[in-house]
């Protein structure tokens, strides 16, 4: 690709500020890095962009999930979110959240507290990672995808109990052990596992017909921005007139077709 249509640190730093981001922020980000464009220096460019435009005082937090196994260790079990969780994840300074198949990492001056004691909430409910953020002001930062990639939109149907919480996708609903990077281990058991996202669509019209969303681009990438908080009360809202809004219609889904009958009941599992 001919250098002028490379995107390089310098751009994404301005891209980034041009969304309103700065020294401070907390963000959520999720992101398709092919949806960027050829960036010099790869993910790592990409990481340190955001880290510059937030600075020590902010925090950035990644969803680097696992799929289910036995065995999960903090240090060794590969993010499986794309490069750019993986490759921060293993970054000095980067701490990791002890969840078995819905862990994060984070970076910055809210991380230790962020992470701590995931393994004693849900994967994405209450008082998690992702709610613990968007508590402290945090934002979601969409770069190159949409809200179907908008893990934070899971707590508010922790927050709402909605009745299909443990409705598991298959091999979810086992116990399994967290090693933690000091070799000791806890046996965690599964709850409130997230389920299908794809209709989670519904939120982002919901958000865009009350001006809730703010949208420009990093390097090449469409970038939708929104208020961590506004996600979950527009997503409550949703819930609150329907507890199947959020569930897709697609009836070869694994979750969704239990889900939505046990939405129909208003009973749990």
């Amino acid at each position: 690709m001919p250098a002028r249509l490379a995107v390089t640190l310098d751009r994404l730093v301005a891209d980034c500020q041009a969304l309103g981001l700065h020294p401070g922020s907390r963000v959520a980000l999720h992101s398709s890095l092919k949806s960027i464009g050829f960036v010099f220096g790869g993910p790592q460019t990409v990481i340190r962009a955001l880290m510059e435009v937030v600075g020590e005082e902010g925090t950035i937090l990644m969803p680097v999930f696992s799929r289910p196994a036995a065995r999960f260790s903090m240090q060794e079990t590969p993010s499986r979110t794309g490069l750019v969780t993986e490759t921060f994840r293993r970054m000095p300074g980067v701490t990791r959240s002890p969840h078995p198949t819905h862990s994060v990492a984070v970076w910055g001056a809210d991380a230790e507290e962020i992470a701590r004691g995931h393994e004693q909430a849900s994967g994405l409910g209450v008082d998690s990672p992702f709610h613990r953020l968007a508590r402290r002001g945090g934002l979601v930062l969409l770069v190159g995808c949409d809200s179907r990639s908008s893990s934070i939109i899971h707590v508010a149907e922790a927050i709402a109990q909605v009745p299909y919480l443990d409705v598991f996708y298959p091999g979810y609903d086992i116990p399994m052990t967290v090693v933690y990077p000091d070799g000791r281990e806890r046996l965690v058991e599964p709850r409130e596992n997230p389920g299908d996202s794809s209709a989670f669509l519904v939120v982002e019209e919901e958000m865009r017909r009350q001006g809730l969303i703010r949208e420009g681009l990093v390097g090449q990438a469409r970038t939708l921005v929104m208020n961590g908080m506004d996600i979950i009360e527009a997503a409550l809202a949703l819930l609150r007139k329907d507890p199947a809004s959020l569930l897709c219609q697609k009836p070869n889904c694994p979750v969704c077709p239990k889900s939505r009958e046990l939405a129909r009941r208003g009973q749990r599992k």
